[in-house]
């Protein structure tokens, strides 16, 4: 047993041990169900207009926080809720990503994205009783979940991921399986889904991730380099790569090439200009920095 291979083990069993006791907690929202409202038909088509509409201002902090509220709404109106759950998942963790600096304040948005992508899983019946049978063996039920199930499952794996990285390593480690297997689900239903989501979340993870936990940067750099190739519009990829990738290879002049193409980017893609929007100010933002960085 070579030296590097027994200090990998050594720690991920003392890491295993500190689970119950430092691991941050959380409830998962897979059986939980909030009070219902009655809206009209009439009412219902309004607010789903003007939800529609504020989410397609996402970037601005106060049209998202306003979608928020009329979606919650919407999802309490009727029981045929995934749409509205699911975009809420995903309202979250833009809420978190886009809007706000303070880590805690983040943390509770993801945490609460996790919990509205479980709850839009749990839509699925036979999802929601084998999870009311067993419990929270998630991963022993993924196979129940389908296509219609796609957005919830990344949503709450994007949430979920971000909430633990943010809350430790050993929280990290407690979710990674869980995380991994969503998004292995998400890139088995389809490649494609949110501009190839499942190689932009493996290049990231592959570049954070102690080499114990599985990080490997040859897999990183390939990860994010197909995703460039397949979904050049979504600018998000670039900014990741420069920030995990680049950053963790000291490659200064990669770094600072990514994200000077990002704010000079003219890509129009209305359906994630949001998205694009934030990933701009990001890129600025790093750059701004990049003598603190490197």
């Amino acid at each position: 047993m070579n030296y590097n291979f027994k200090t990998n083990l050594v720690l991920s069993l003392v890491l295993t041990l500190l689970f119950s006791s430092c691991a941050s907690q959380r409830t998962t929202g897979f059986l939980n169900s909030s009070d219902k409202i009655s809206l009209s038909e009439g009412e219902t088509k309004v607010l789903k207009s003007q939800a529609l509409a504020l989410w397609n201002k996402r970037h601005e902090k106060t049209s998202l926080e306003e979608s928020i509220s009329a979606y919650k709404k919407l999802a309490r109106s009727t029981n045929d809720n995934y749409e509205y759950l699911s975009r809420l998942s995903r309202a979250h963790y833009f809420l978190a990503d886009a809007h706000y600096d303070d880590m805690e304040t983040k943390k509770k948005y993801w945490e609460m994205g996790t919990s509205y992508g479980e709850k839009a899983m749990a839509t699925n019946e036979n999802f929601k009783k084998a999870m009311e049978k067993d419990g929270a063996k998630v991963e022993d039920h993924l196979g129940l979940l389908g296509m219609s199930e796609i957005s919830a499952l990344y949503w709450t794996a994007a949430n979920l991921g971000k909430w633990a990285k943010n809350s430790g390593i050993v929280t990290t480690l407690k979710y990674k399986t869980l995380i991994k297997n969503l998004i292995l689900k998400v890139e088995t239903l389809d490649r494609k889904f949110f501009y190839y989501a499942a190689d932009r979340y493996w290049g990231a993870f592959f570049a954070i991730a102690p080499g114990f936990a599985g990080g490997d940067m040859n897999k990183s750099k390939e990860r994010f380099e197909r995703n460039l190739k397949e979904a050049p519009t979504y600018l998000g990829t670039k900014v990741l790569f420069a920030d995990y990738y680049m950053v963790k290879q000291e490659d200064k002049k990669e770094f600072k090439r990514l994200l000077n193409e990002v704010i000079n980017s003219k890509v129009n893609d209305p359906v994630i200009f949001s998205e694009n929007f934030i990933e701009k100010l990001k890129a600025k933002k790093l750059l701004k920095n990049i003598d603190e960085i490197f």
